[in-house]
């Protein structure tokens, strides 16, 4: 069956749409191993694309190697075997994540091997560095160690790595953490992004700023990112004030953005506070604030997702605190229902609330004299 129209709440490019339509019918098993897919024409119907946009669709399916594609018979889903060894005995879970630090990310490997211990599970632990390549590698590692399940933070991409996709069609238990992968059957457990950008921007409104603008990574197809920008702009229709589109700045990735950074504020000098997607980002956007002679927070003030916890004092920076330590044991425990068969068809995201937590980063604006 073609679907007639591409569902409502979808968004981004329209090859990419159709790409997660294609990719939810077959990784839930209403397009089979062996089943013929629409044609690059019938796609065109369907969905009111071009050629040329239908034919991207299948090729990207194919490099992938999701289907196979037969000159004068078609694109099918591609046939793949189960995994030789019998992943369901072993008593070993895989963390593959990107990273961790202070700022986030070690409470929650804490969390994620104290409850794997106390579910008689042996923790393997393998760091991709945000890379896809070494992302694929580890997966690829695990499969040979025949672990029961994996633990997934995902690294950021255009687009979801093959190796992921491959080990969701082989119905191997996967959790993914951190981040929710929209259109795959695997249930993911995070922070409510959108719900904690509101509830920080809500609080710089509250304190008399309006000028307020969004500093973040890469946007595409990272939902943890796309939440929190959601949430900004929720903040302001809560309050019904105009939000100005000049004010988003995206793909910023570390210290070397600085400098374009300082560029995007002493042209915008009406802007008064950021709000910025992760710590690193905090420290680029202060960083460059200061630079142009504009203290923090007294003339300047900025508010983020995640910062290391003095030991003593405030915190350099007010922030989204999120509950590590609830996100790794229900990631665990979710995956744990998955392997033993509690809940192996489970696909639900859980989502966990973020705490404000005032550091010294946010004042009230400067009146103009």
């Amino acid at each position: 069956m073609i679907v007639e129209h591409i569902e409502s709440g979808s968004t981004g490019p329209l090859y990419r749409q159709i790409y997660d339509y294609l990719m939810k019918e077959i990784s839930s098993g209403v397009r089979k191993p062996g089943d013929k897919l629409p044609t690059e024409k019938e796609l065109c119907a369907a969905f009111g694309v071009s050629r040329i946009t239908s034919k991207k669709t299948l090729g990207m399916l194919a490099e992938q190697g999701i289907i196979s594609r037969s000159p004068g018979r078609g694109s099918f889903v591609a046939r793949s075997g189960e995994t030789e060894k019998d992943a369901s005995r072993s008593h070993s879970i895989g963390f593959l994540t990107s990273d961790f630090s202070d700022a986030f990310g070690t409470r929650l490997l804490y969390s994620i091997e104290k409850t794997c211990s106390a579910l008689g599970y042996h923790l393997i632990l393998k760091r991709t560095h945000d890379s896809e390549i070494e992302e694929e590698k580890a997966i690829k590692a695990l499969n040979i160690e025949a672990v029961a399940g994996i633990l997934l933070m995902p690294a950021h991409g255009a687009y979801y790595n093959s190796e992921i996709l491959k080990q969701i069609l082989n119905k191997r238990p996967i959790v993914f953490v951190d981040r929710q992968m929209r259109g795959l059957p695997a249930p993911s457990v995070s922070t409510d992004n959108a719900a904690a950008a509101a509830l920080g921007v809500e609080y710089l409104l509250r304190l008399g700023h309006r000028n307020i603008a969004f500093f973040s990574g890469s946007i595409e197809n990272t939902s943890s990112v796309e939440d929190r920008r959601y949430g900004f702009i929720r903040a302001f229709a809560n309050y019904g004030i105009s939000l100005d589109s000049a004010f988003f700045f995206h793909n910023i990735t570390g210290s070397a953005d600085t400098d374009a950074v300082k560029e995007q504020l002493a042209a915008r000098p009406e802007i008064t506070a950021a709000f910025t997607s992760e710590y690193a980002i905090a420290l680029v956007v202060k960083s460059a604030a200061e630079t142009l002679g504009r203290s923090v927070p007294k003339d300047f003030s900025i508010i983020t997702v995640d910062c290391p916890e003095p030991i003593t004092g405030n915190p350099v920076f007010t922030y989204l605190k999120q509950d590590e330590a609830q996100i790794g044991k229900l990631a665990v425990e979710s995956l744990n229902r998955i392997i033993t068969g509690t809940d192996p068809a489970s696909i639900e995201d859980i989502q966990i609330p973020a705490r404000l937590v005032i550091g010294a980063s946010v004042t009230e604006p400067r009146k103009l004299a």
